[in-house]
């Protein structure tokens, strides 16, 4: 059972806690931490970025030419993929960044036009089809409404930390988020904070 220590931490304070100190306390009162992971560790200098033209490559007629606004400057990247058009938000990998599994972008050419970096899909930010909406083959496209320069781990909230719980049968109580919190409050001394649920798009 993976959760985000931020979940937990709507119910119960969490401040001076590290990951590490949390995962430890969790385990040795029953509830087994088997590992906690943060997606976003591997991810350096890439951002939402909008693509501002698509042009035919001159000399490869499976590549295009695209101008984008990486949030600091209009830069060009040239791409295979056939799913991009102008407006789109993309994720950028820019000149010097790096990706999951130690894959490192640098800007250089393809068919002797500069490219400036590489948009991303979900599979080259290390994400599953599940994790992000309308998942396709080729470039991720982002919500309109973010602005190029953003963090791309803002946009996916991977900084956070997942802590990957091994619950025994026993513990019938901790197979919920709720659980869990109580447990973390009762764990590390400190006030539970229950919640009322809020439905979105409700009326009395």
């Amino acid at each position: 059972m993976k959760v985000p220590m931020s979940w937990i931490g709507d119910y119960v304070d969490l401040t001076g806690i590290t990951p590490h100190a949390f995962a430890a306390g969790m385990t040795m009162s029953g509830s087994m931490v088997e590992g906690i992971e943060n997606p976003g560790d591997e991810i350096e200098n890439v951002v939402a970025a909008k693509i501002l033209s698509v042009e035919p490559h001159p000399d490869a007629d499976k590549l295009k030419v695209c101008q984008v606004d990486n949030g600091e400057a209009v830069v060009q990247i040239v791409t295979g993929a056939d799913n991009v058009a102008p407006g789109q938000i993309v994720p950028l990998a820019k000149d010097g960044s790096n990706l999951p599994g130690g894959v490192k972008i640098k800007k250089g050419k393809l068919r002797g036009l500069e490219s400036c970096g590489m948009m991303c899909s979900h599979e080259e930010l290390g994400l599953s089809a599940d994790e992000v909406p309308n998942a396709v083959d080729g470039i991720l496209i982002l919500d309109p409404d973010i602005a190029p320069g953003t963090d791309i781990r803002d946009v996916f909230r991977m900084h956070e930390h997942i802590v990957d719980f091994d619950i025994t049968s026993n513990r019938p109580d901790c197979f919920s988020v709720l659980g869990l919190a109580r447990e973390a409050a009762a764990t590390f001394d400190r006030p539970f904070v229950h919640k009322a649920p809020v439905v979105a798009g409700t009326s009395g």
